[in-house]
């Protein structure tokens, strides 16, 4: 018995010395953590931080943060939280029926619960319809409010109950969708298309482990705006000729994005995901359209699998009208550097791709900019704002520090600010 007792001792004084032997020697090859995580960073002494006990704190952080295995520890406890008892250790994941896993923006959206209000989503219709006949009838540029379909609303069954026990209020998808009608506003929404298919369909139209539409949904979406878009302006685009899909336990690109997030130590459950392999027919005298994108991450699926290569010329995608790819790859590069207007006038189609139409507000701050920039009435009210701002030396100071510190010319600060403040004064009227 003492010979037990003697071992399980020694085994476990082997367990508490391991992480001290990794730190020092690194015999073993760990893993970093996937996402973004802050290292606390050494502890300086001094006199204050000593008394007030910041200190002590500070050396007790930094130790835990740089403990040996310090990685394979947690995706341990992560795994044995969500394996026993469906706790996902990651920012804003919910983990639903039948392994089903959510981001939980997405169920908000569902209940309504990130609704902008009437108001401000009939503003922004109205000055989209302003835009979209702007350019239309001065450019022939088509511009287009593009809603991909969300989790939460194709799959509610999954949600986990205490939610759905929540009460249900108007979503901002609803009722944009339907003020957009009223007006005319060019809309294609695919969150019916994809309710129409969800038992129909071949393979699976969203990933069990992923926040976006497979592989395979993003295709057939794909395909159904090539053909609405060529309807509607005359213009011929390819065909899309599907050679066959490749069925694939392991997810690609970003079908296991919530997956990916949680840390684990072996994947959570998913169901095998169709990897679709097509080519393009057209005319003979087809020349491939050129088109903006403005909206939030379900682009990458077109972008990923190479539709937006098949379909256009280029390749210009603003993610929530603020960071410009595919320049942002390679060197960081902001909206606010480049000229909205240039940018939107060689372009045949503008699209707002995002979506629940961003609860009410596709596109971001896109249709703010773009109204001040197209529309005249609004264009002479945001330069009477800058001359203000001109006259006025404090503010014109402010200005210019601004433009120092960020590298954006004088002159796009002003402009920016004053469409700032022209929109904010514009629904506080209403």
């Amino acid at each position: 018995m003492t010979k037990i007792k003697k071992s399980f001792l020694l085994l476990a004084m082997g367990i508490l010395a391991l992480p001290l032997f990794q730190n020092t020697f690194q015999p073993i090859s760990s893993a970093p953590l996937r996402g973004v995580f802050e290292s606390t960073p050494p502890p300086v002494f001094s006199a204050r931080t000593w008394f007030k006990g910041e200190f002590q704190f500070q050396v007790q952080e930094n130790i835990e943060d740089s403990i040996g295995l310090k990685p394979d520890f947690v995706r341990l406890y992560n795994q044995i939280d969500f394996s026993l008892f469906s706790i996902p250790h990651a920012e804003r994941v919910v983990a639903g029926k039948n392994h089903e896993l959510f981001a939980s923006g997405y169920i908000r959206g569902y209940l309504g619960q990130d609704f902008l209000g009437e108001k401000i989503i009939d503003e922004k219709v109205k000055m989209l319809k302003s835009i979209q006949d702007i350019l239309w009838k001065t450019k022939r540029i088509f511009l287009l409010v593009l809603i991909p379909p969300d989790k939460g609303s194709f799959c509610p069954e999954n949600i986990p109950d205490h939610f759905l026990r929540m009460k249900h209020h108007q979503t901002g998808r609803d009722y944009f969708t339907k003020k957009a009608a009223e007006y005319s506003v060019n809309i294609l929404d695919f969150n019916p298309f994809f309710k129409s298919l969800k038992n129909a369909s071949r393979f699976p139209l969203f990933p069990t482990t992923g926040v976006h539409w497979t592989d395979w949904g993003a295709y057939l979406s794909a395909d159904s705006a090539t053909r609405y878009l060529e309807q509607k302006t005359g213009i011929k685009m390819g065909r899309f000729i599907l050679d066959g899909t490749e069925i694939s336990s392991k997810p690609r690109h970003n079908d296991d994005d919530i997956n990916r997030t949680m840390n684990l130590i072996w994947d959570a459950p998913h169901a095998d995901l169709a990897y679709p392999e097509f080519h393009m027919i057209s005319e003979a005298k087809f020349s491939k359209p050129s088109a903006l994108f403005i909206g939030d991450s379900f682009f990458w699926g077109w972008y990923d699998q190479g539709i937006i290569d098949s379909l256009f010329r280029n390749k210009e995608f603003w993610y929530y009208d603020q960071d410009v790819f595919p320049e942002s790859f390679s060197k960081a590069k902001s909206t606010k550097e480049i000229s909205l207007r240039e940018a939107v006038e060689r372009q045949n189609f503008v699209i707002l791709f995002q979506v629940g139409a961003g609860g009410g507000n596709p596109g971001s701050t896109f249709i703010e900019r773009a109204y001040a920039e197209f529309d005249t009435s609004a264009d002479n009210k945001i330069r009477m704002i800058e001359q203000r701002m001109k006259n006025d030396p404090e503010w014109l100071a402010l200005q210019i520090k601004k433009s120092r510190e960020s590298g954006i010319p004088l002159k796009d600060v002003l402009r920016n600010d004053a469409i700032s403040l022209f929109t904010e004064a514009l629904f506080k009227k209403k």
